[in-house]
């Protein structure tokens, strides 16, 4: 039987719960407050990996989303959008590095220690690579606003609306049953409503009394104009970041920082972080700076994804998380599951909203 949904939020987390949904023969409408992947789908520095197990069932969450890319991959061509080339990450040194290796190693990560010799030999063009690194061939970088354009097109090729420049201003309820979204325009009815809403999601509950507490980031990632191919692999060294997307722009940053205070010197931030990468990294033209993006990526108190039913009312899921752009498009493919079939899956046991409202 179809039904309507309301997705409120087009990023990459509402454009791939729109993806699914659609193709599974249901009504789909996005409500999107500027233009889609506006907010922190167009400021990720998108590094697909499951590179940080802070717990068992959040590594495996991560360890499904890389393969659900890859899966999309086998389905469709997503060349001009993903690189699988992996990472080599020495963020940490010494014990902190031994430490990190032996966290990867317990969970039997793929992963493994590589020389510089190695180093050079996987990624010619990095300067002085370091005496140890760690290598995860599985990684990835995704063009993440692309991929999330990709998302909402094939949505829409399977009947799901996109309707961009629409703020909701309210849920509406109807004893304990969310039965649609006021704008400033209309009033729109669905059976369904799903908050993908990102750094909005906790100020879209509050006025129904159901506190999201979050803890949201901020940073600055820089894209490069396009350039000839540079590097494979997500480079994540102790002082920059940087990886390379399939069009040749380069992304790089300090990740997200949290340090954006008022008053805070973009410019001289920006040219310094140019600068490491030119001390990392044989360019041969000259970096120029195409896009300065200063982002806030979503991110609940505890740091783990909140994705599902929100608890006491019917008719409402929420679907916020760090990191989406590794989890978006497996999410909205198990989202959509357990609405079309009533159902819950056990992979999002411990990632449920109902752990904030017993708090």
């Amino acid at each position: 039987m179809t039904a309507t949904f309301l997705i409120i939020g087009g990023g990459i987390v509402g454009a791939s719960l729109a993806f699914e949904l659609a193709r599974g023969g249901q009504s789909v409408t996005v409500l999107e407050q500027h233009a889609p992947a506006s907010g922190a789908s167009s400021k990720s520095f998108a590094w697909l990996n499951a590179n940080y197990p802070d717990t068992p069932e959040y590594f495996q969450l991560r360890l499904a989303a890389l393969d659900h890319y890859r899966a999309l991959a086998a389905e469709h061509d997503l060349t001009a959008l993903l690189r699988f080339g992996g990472s080599i990450w020495w963020e940490d040194e010494g014990e902190d590095f031994d430490a990190h290796v032996a966290l990867l190693a317990k969970h039997q990560y793929q992963s493994s220690v590589i020389d510089a010799k190695t180093f050079a030999k996987l990624e010619p063009r990095v300067k002085n690579p370091p005496a140890r690194a760690l290598y995860a061939p599985a990684e990835a970088g995704v063009a993440l606003a692309a991929m999330t354009g990709w998302l909402l097109n094939q949505a829409s090729k399977h009947g799901a609306t996109v309707q961009t420049g629409t703020a909701v201003e309210a849920l509406i309820e109807v004893g304990g049953r969310i039965t649609g979204v006021t704008t400033a325009l209309e009033t729109l009815h669905a059976d369904h409503v799903i908050i993908a809403a990102g750094v909005k999601a906790g100020e879209m509950l509050a006025p129904l009394g159901f506190e999201l507490p979050m803890n949201n980031n901020a940073g600055l990632i820089l894209r490069s104009a396009p350039l000839p191919d540079l590097v494979d692999h997500v480079i994540m060294s102790p002082d920059v970041h940087f990886r390379q997307d399939p069009d040749g722009v380069l992304l790089m940053g300090e990740i997200f920082s949290g340090a954006f205070e008022a008053g805070r010197d973009i410019a001289a931030l920006r040219a310094s972080v140019v600068a490491r990468v030119e001390a990392r990294l044989d360019t041969v033209d000259p970096i120029v700076i195409a896009q300065t993006s200063l982002g806030t990526r979503p991110m609940p108190l505890d740091g783990m994804p909140a994705i599902g039913p929100v608890p006491g009312f019917t008719g409402l899921s929420l679907a916020v998380m760090h990191s989406a752009a590794t989890l978006g498009p497996m999410i909205g493919k198990v989202l959509a599951e357990e609405l079309l079939n009533e159902t819950q899956n056990p992979m999002l046991q411990t990632f449920r909203p109902a752990r904030f409202a017993a708090q």
